[in-house]
C-alpha cells in the first residue's frame, strides 16, 4: 500500500511515466516534439466520435514503442471536469478489425498512463452492437491542467494475430433463444485499417490515471474494464411475439425473396432486420429461409 501512495502522490504531480505489470512490460517513452506535427482532435462531452484510420495515415513516431509505423487516433479532452469515464470501441468491418492500444498523456505531452490491448477486450454483436473490441477507462485529471491527450494506436504483435469471432448465423440464434447452427467461426484478420469510436463522459468513478483498476473502484466499475459478460451466465433475448394478424402469401414471398437476396449479396445484417420485421407481422418462414441459406454456405 506504501508503494501505491507513492505512486498516486508521484502521479498527481502529472510528471511521470508510468506502466503496471498488468498493462505492460517497459515503460512508454514518447518524445513530446514528435507530437507536435499530430492533428488532436476536440472531443465535446457525452457526444460520440468517430475515426476512420487506414494504412496511407502511418506514424513514423510510433515504430518506437509499437513495432511498427501504426495510424494514430489522436484526442484532446477537457480535463477541468473531474474524472472522466472514456469508452474506446473498435468495431470489426470487412472480417478486419484495428486492435488498439492506448497511451493517456498529460498537459504537457508526458506520459501518463498506458494501456495496451489486453485491456480491450472482444465483445459479440449484440443488438444493434457489432463485433467488436472496446475498453472503458476512469482517468481522474491532476489539478491545472486544461486538456489530456489519448493517442490510440496498434502494434506489430498484434498485427500478427487474428481474431475468431462467431458466425452471423450463431449470433442470430442466440439472440433469438435458438440452437446456433453447426457452423465455423470466422477468422478476422488484425489491420492498420479500421474505425475508432470514443466517447467521454464524466464519471463518480476513483481511479486515478495510471492505477490498476484492482486499487481504486467504484460501484459503476464492479466489472472489470473491457471484461465481456459472461455468456453462460447472460439471458438470451426471447423471441419476437408473432403478431396474430393475417397476412398474403405474396408479403410472405416477398420477404422469402429480400431474405435470399440479401443473403446472396453477403449482407447478412439486411437478412436479420428482415427477418425481424416478418417476424412482427406473424410470419416464421423467412427465419427458416435465413438459416437454411446460411447452413448451406
Amino acid at each position: 500500500m506504501k508503494k501505491t501512495m507513492k505512486f498516486l502522490t508521484a502521479l498527481l504531480l502529472a510528471n511521470m511515466a508510468v506502466s503496471s505489470s498488468s498493462w505492460a512490460d517497459t515503460p512508454i517513452h514518447i518524445n513530446p516534439n514528435q507530437l507536435s506535427s499530430v492533428q488532436w482532435q476536440d472531443v465535446p462531452f457525452s457526444e460520440k466520435v468517430k475515426t476512420t484510420l487506414s494504412e496511407q495515415q502511418k506514424q513514423a513516431f510510433t515504430a518506437s514503442f509499437a513495432g511498427v509505423e501504426s495510424p494514430v487516433a489522436a484526442y484532446r479532452i477537457p480535463a477541468n471536469q473531474g474524472t472522466l469515464e472514456v469508452e474506446i470501441i473498435s468495431p470489426i468491418e470487412n472480417k478486419s478489425v484495428f486492435v488498439p492500444s492506448a497511451v493517456v498523456l498529460d498537459s504537457n505531452f508526458n506520459v501518463a498512463a498506458v494501456y495496451p490491448s489486453s485491456e480491450f477486450k472482444f465483445h459479440e454483436e449484440r443488438g444493434m452492437a457489432p463485433n467488436r473490441f472496446s475498453a472503458e477507462l476512469n482517468l481522474t485529471p491532476a489539478a491545472s491542467q486544461d486538456y489530456i491527450y489519448l493517442l490510440i494506436y496498434t502494434t506489430q504483435q498484434d498485427l500478427a494475430k487474428t481474431t475468431m469471432v462467431p458466425h452471423p448465423a450463431k449470433t442470430y440464434a442466440k439472440g433469438t433463444g435458438h440452437q446456433p447452427p453447426a457452423l465455423n467461426d470466422i477468422e478476422v484478420k488484425h489491420s492498420l485499417n479500421g474505425e475508432i469510436q470514443i466517447n467521454v463522459t464524466n464519471s463518480n468513478g476513483t481511479r486515478f490515471i495510471g492505477i490498476p483498476t484492482k486499487v481504486f473502484t467504484s460501484e459503476k466499475a464492479a466489472q472489470p474494464v473491457g471484461q465481456a459478460a459472461d455468456p453462460v451466465k447472460a439471458t438470451a433475448a426471447p423471441a419476437p411475439k408473432a403478431v396474430n394478424t393475417p397476412v398474403d402469401q405474396d408479403t410472405e414471398a416477398y420477404f422469402n425473396q429480400a431474405v435470399t437476396k440479401a443473403l446472396k449479396a453477403n449482407d447478412v445484417n439486411k437478412a436479420m432486420n428482415l427477418v425481424n420485421e416478418a417476424e412482427k407481422l406473424g410470419l416464421t418462414s423467412p427465419r427458416q429461409t435465413f438459416l437454411k441459406q446460411v447452413s448451406s454456405k
